[in-house]
């Protein structure tokens, strides 16, 4: 049965889908069966992975997943050896007000991944940088929570708002949702700043566990700029090592 794991952070722009799609790559190359699920109305991780073709699966996404208009083999997309995709697409906006009137509206995603859990052994999802419907289904449907954050002073305060959701969603809809740890991301030593946020950020929260640390790095963004994991784009990276090295530390604290 797979481990679900919500890549989640209500501040933007801290490199949620980056992590996601190159932590999937990590683990398929590791061995593992990796789903990545993208409920992002943005679509940046569907777009990133499968370019243009994202417009072919205008009735087959999560949105259409969640409101049981299309079964889940229809959406699902092989990527690569051991690794596929469930797609968003530029009308899952549209589907949220349907999704917020619905039956059980918190367990939409849980319900409609559950059948192909066993065929996995990773599910990653990537979420929007904002508390909602999409959100409160990402968590509710996770094992885990994997936060990357830039080491900012906004992004180290933004991080009391992550925790006081997952305490929510921890008394409503799922008691067992752990943090799987903290991802310092765009990590530089050109100044003292990052290091002194890091710093804080443990005082600040000593019980959360702080994984591999990102590199800023230009291959990952022209990896990006190409549709590209940084494994495909410079698998000799230091970016491409940290991601090894983090996708070890995720299945040591998952598998024990």
């Amino acid at each position: 049965m797979a481990v679900v794991i919500s890549v989640a952070n209500q501040k933007g722009g801290v490199g949620k889908t980056t992590l996601t799609m190159n932590l999937g790559y990590a683990l398929a190359d590791m061995g593992k069966r990796v789903l990545l699920v993208d409920v992002d109305p943005q679509f940046n991780l569907t777009f990133g992975l499968i370019g243009m073709r994202v417009l072919d699966y205008a009735e087959r996404h999560v949105g259409t997943l969640m409101t049981r208009e299309s079964e889940i083999d229809e959406s699902l997309i092989s990527v690569r050896e051991n690794l596929d995709l469930i797609p968003s697409h530029l009308n899952l906006s549209a589907k949220e007000i349907e999704i917020i009137n619905a039956y059980n509206r918190e367990r939409r995603l849980e319900k409609a991944l559950l059948p192909v859990l066993p065929d996995y052994d990773y599910v990653l999802i990537d979420n929007p940088p904002s508390m909602g419907i999409f959100l409160v289904n990402s968590l509710t449907a996770s094992d885990y929570v994997l936060i990357p954050l830039e080491l900012s002073y906004f992004g180290v305060i933004g991080m009391q708002l992550m925790f006081n959701l997952m305490r929510m969603i921890r008394e409503e809809t799922n008691e067992n949702l752990k943090l799987l740890g903290l991802v310092p991301n765009k990590f530089t030593k050109q100044t003292k700043v990052p290091k002194l946020r890091l710093k804080e950020l443990k005082e600040t929260y000593p019980d959360a566990p702080i994984l591999t640390t990102i590199p800023k790095a230009i291959a990952l963004e022209k990896a990006q700029s190409e549709g590209k994991s940084i494994f495909e784009f410079d698998g000799k990276s230091r970016a491409a090592k940290a991601f090894l090295k983090l996708a070890k530390e995720v299945v040591e604290i998952a598998e024990g």
